[in-house]
């Protein structure tokens, strides 16, 4: 099985031990059943909780046991597809949203106060003066915070990061890359894709001019390209190649000369097997990564270069813009 490993068997065993453990509970529990004297009440709730509760328990973990693979598999394209939706919803969208969760704070805010005013007044009535005190003073607190619709810091984040892909859109309406692609062929699954662009992004996404955003495009069924349409940094290139090399994708990317700062005018890149970056111009010459995303010439290496692809001539379809 695709993910049977030593550790999920050891949770599948552990899985089957206890299924055998509630099924002898069933079997024992019902020889053991309650007598006649004892009441058709107490007889039910034997038979729920040993049947029920015992059966449903030991079926769960036989089908975990069992079907461990597939569940893990289901739940993990949930999730994807989950993260893909949110990731893929509008800035003005994600901004509304924003100001309504501010909007639901500050509104809770009024009505704990409201409560609490009136829990005040009625412990000042039964003359508990400490704690009415205190209950006007939470009530000053809530509508403090009311008034002054003081943002949390998650809701403040959410309206920052809407706000910034909100420009970030703006800017790529009108946006023109300088031609960098990078291909990834023969994909099994997009999610593989997806998880090295979040890798990449950990550390070079989030910039306000969207600079290393990355934008995917499907080519055909298996294969994808991806593009930088507001520009990278001089080492983001090499970082995505060694992200996507890591989930066992393969790329081959062409980028301007000048960007990497090699000679000629294209150069294509591909991932060694000591897993570093390999380069080749269109003029013959070969480089190779020194181990920090920066190219040197390696009269050693031996590549044979090819002529960047035009992806228009594919139709692309933009699938995705990670920013």
């Amino acid at each position: 099985m695709k993910h049977f490993i030593p550790s999920h068997l050891l949770l599948r065993l552990l899985c089957l031990i206890i299924a055998a453990g509630a099924g002898w509970i069933i079997v024992y529990g019902l020889q053991k059943l309650p007598e006649e004297d004892l009441g058709l009440t107490k007889k039910v709730i034997a038979l729920v909780f040993i049947v029920g509760v015992c059966g449903f328990s030991a079926v769960y973990l036989l089908a975990w046991a069992f079907f461990y693979d597939r569940l893990e598999t289901r739940q993990q394209r949930r999730q994807a597809e989950t993260e893909r939706a949110e990731r893929r919803k509008p800035a003005n969208e994600k901004l509304a949203e924003a100001r309504k969760e501010q909007r639901s704070e500050r509104n809770a805010n009024y009505i704990l106060g409201a409560v609490a005013i009136a829990t005040s007044i009625y412990f000042l009535f039964d003359k508990e003066w400490l704690v009415a005190g205190l209950m006007a003073a939470v009530a000053a607190y809530l509508l403090y915070n009311a008034i002054r619709n003081i943002e949390p810091a998650q809701i403040k984040q959410k309206r920052e990061e809407a706000t910034r892909r909100q420009e970030v859109e703006t800017l790529m309406e009108t946006a023109k890359d300088d031609g960098a692609v990078i291909i990834v062929d023969h994909v099994d699954s997009l999610t593989a894709i997806e998880e090295a662009i979040e890798a990449f992004g950990e550390e070079y996404h989030g910039r306000k001019n969207g600079r290393n955003a990355i934008r995917l495009w499907q080519l055909e069924r298996n294969k994808y390209a991806l593009t930088f349409p507001l520009g990278y940094q001089p080492e983001a290139p090499m970082a995505l190649m060694d992200e996507l090399d890591i989930m066992e994708l393969h790329p081959t990317a062409w980028f301007p000369s000048r960007r990497l700062k090699t000679l000629g005018e294209w150069t294509m890149l591909r991932v060694g097997q000591d897993s570093l970056v390999n380069a080749v111009t269109d003029t013959g010459l070969c480089y190779s990564d020194e181990g920090d995303f920066r190219l040197s010439p390696d009269p050693q290496l031996h590549l044979a270069f090819q002529p960047r692809p035009d992806i228009t001539n594919n139709n692309p379809k933009k699938h995705e813009d990670f920013t």
